[in-house]
């Protein structure tokens, strides 16, 4: 008996979200991805030219968690290299505020103790910080996070060194316009869940060497066709759920890239009221600003934050022996702040760190990096454009935008894309 004919199927974008689908899909079918940079990883990719001087350079920031546990599972897959994530239990450091290190234990009660013995608040703020989590266990309304909190009366000291930090971080939103379901979902799936899952996972390398590169020479071996710099035009559709991808037809796509990218490649016959959820997705900035400086320091912890700062977080990138030289200050929702050029905001991140590092001299070099589309908003109420239509004609969307808990992280787009080749699995009998 003869093999049955693999379909032929496109991967539009070679972002987290676009490699996960594409490895899912890799054995089971007649494998090309598109991409129209000459790299892969997304807007979570290495930054190629001049490194500087720096140990690494990538496109922002970027932090996992324990609870990325589909991240973990990819990882796996296509073979990333050991070490390339620094693995640390959950501390919570403001140095100008709010203190605690989640304790060995188990859940719940790693969270509990590590909030009984934090620095920075008395027992009414922790008694009420606990309550407040209590309350957002059981919140099934999905109302803006500002709007909460005030309903909880929150004290302005737990809005400014808990819930903001922890929504600007983890939605990149506003509290004014966040919505608290999603805070809900990071909590429930990653703090609350296990000491494991809440763990910070801080990349000892370059972004480009934990997923991006594996999946493409695990996605090269198996056969599947690697197009970069190749920028894709609008997608047409035939009888029989075929699509064109620049005049080549297959028998399904998925489409992940963002959605200012997406809505010019969707069909021209798509309904006007569906790709008006693409057209109007709203959007934040994270400005990235990397230090290195001729002498080792030492921050206070790994992850140290302000509370009254431009920048929220500083993250040390420390060598092989533990000395750090260089930092990046990360500072989220950046559209919110006054425009900054480049020396404006090495500045501004130069002057917060000195606060921590007494007697800092001035950095050797800096890099500054602004996404201005960085996250698609995680607002309350968020509609998901209905992808029904694109399903029927085998076009499946996918990206961290589209995940219905999850605001726009690498565990929500890796998630995404697995969840579009599960479904063409399943579609297409693969």
């Amino acid at each position: 008996m003869s093999a049955r004919k693999q379909p032929k199927i496109a991967v539009i974008g070679a972002g987290w979200s676009g490699l996960a689908a594409a490895v899912y899909l890799s054995g089971r079918a007649d494998l090309t991805v598109f991409e129209a940079g000459r790299t892969a990883g997304g807007r979570a990719r290495t930054l190629a030219g001049d490194q500087a001087g720096f140990r690494f350079l990538d496109n922002g920031q970027h932090i996992l968690m324990g609870a990325y546990r589909s991240v973990a599972e990819l990882m796996d897959k296509i073979g990333s290299p050991p070490g390339t994530l620094r693995q640390l239990p959950l501390q919570w450091y403001l140095a100008d505020g709010l203190k605690f290190q989640t304790a060995d234990l188990p859940a719940p009660w790693h969270l509990l103790a590590g909030i009984a013995r934090a620095r920075g608040i008395g027992w009414r703020e922790k008694w009420q910080l606990l309550r407040q989590m209590a309350a957002l266990k059981k919140e099934t309304r999905d109302v803006a996070a500002a709007v909460w909190l005030r309903e909880c009366r929150c004290p302005p000291v737990l809005v400014r060194d808990f819930w903001q930090p922890l929504i600007w971080g983890a939605l990149n939103t506003p509290l004014e316009q966040a919505g608290i379901q999603f805070a809900r979902a990071v909590l429930q799936d990653g703090v609350w869940a296990d000491k494991n899952a809440a763990q910070y996972w801080l990349p000892q390398s370059d972004l480009g060497s934990i997923v991006p590169e594996p999946a493409v020479r695990y996605l090269r071996e198996q056969g599947a066709q690697m197009r970069f710099s190749q920028r894709v035009g609008r997608l047409k559709t035939a009888a029989g759920r075929k699509v064109a991808v620049d005049g080549e037809w297959f028998d399904g796509v998925v489409l992940a890239v963002a959605p200012y990218h997406g809505a010019a490649m969707l069909p021209e016959e798509m309904p006007e009221e569906w790709v008006s959820t693409w057209r109007n997705t709203a959007y934040h900035a994270i400005t990235t600003v990397y230090l290195r400086y001729g002498r080792a320091f030492s921050l206070p912890a790994p992850m140290t934050g302000l509370a009254d700062a431009a920048v929220q977080w500083f993250i040390a990138r420390e060598d092989a022996a533990g000395q750090a030289q260089e930092v990046a200050a990360v500072i989220s929702v950046s559209d919110r702040l006054p425009p900054h050029d480049t020396r404006q905001w090495a500045a501004a991140a130069h002057r917060d760190l000195a606060r921590l590092v007494p007697d800092l001299p001035e950095p050797e070099a800096v890099r500054v990096i602004t996404e201005k589309r960085a996250t698609a908003a995680s607002t309350a109420g968020r509609r998901l454009p209905d992808c029904t239509w694109l399903h029927r004609q085998g076009i499946y969307p996918a990206g961290d935008w589209l995940h219905p808990r999850y605001p726009a992280t690498l565990e929500a787009a890796v998630q995404s894309g697995r969840a579009a080749a599960e479904m063409m699995i399943d579609e297409y009998g693969m």
